[in-house]
């Protein structure tokens, strides 16, 4: 993937407004594969849990832009980030500490 198509991305996904999207995939940066539980807490920011109709909208549309794997480990669903995934929660890091967050 380009860093073009990696900004293209970012830009979408900031000028919808897509927050939890963000967060999540900024959040998969720094691990290797995580649960889902993981991941409505980081929606939240730590506070709480993000709902989990929610949640799973977040990471369905994650999926289907090829953003985000789901994978096993033994019962439970586990996601990590695509390269794709990657150049583009990269991007949004990027442009986050430039923002000053």
């Amino acid at each position: 993937m380009s860093a073009e198509e990696a900004r293209t991305i970012a830009e979408q996904l900031i000028q919808e407004e897509k927050v939890k999207h963000m967060a999540v995939l900024i959040y998969m940066l720094h691990v290797d594969q995580c649960l889902e539980k993981d991941l409505r807490e980081a929606m939240t920011g730590g506070r709480y849990l993000a709902d989990v109709r929610t949640t799973r909208a977040v990471l369905d549309e994650l999926i289907k832009r090829g953003l985000i794997e789901m994978g096993r480990l033994k019962r439970y669903k586990t996601y990590t980030l695509t390269e794709k995934g990657r150049a583009v929660a990269e991007e949004l890091a990027r442009r986050a500490q430039l923002a000053g967050f």
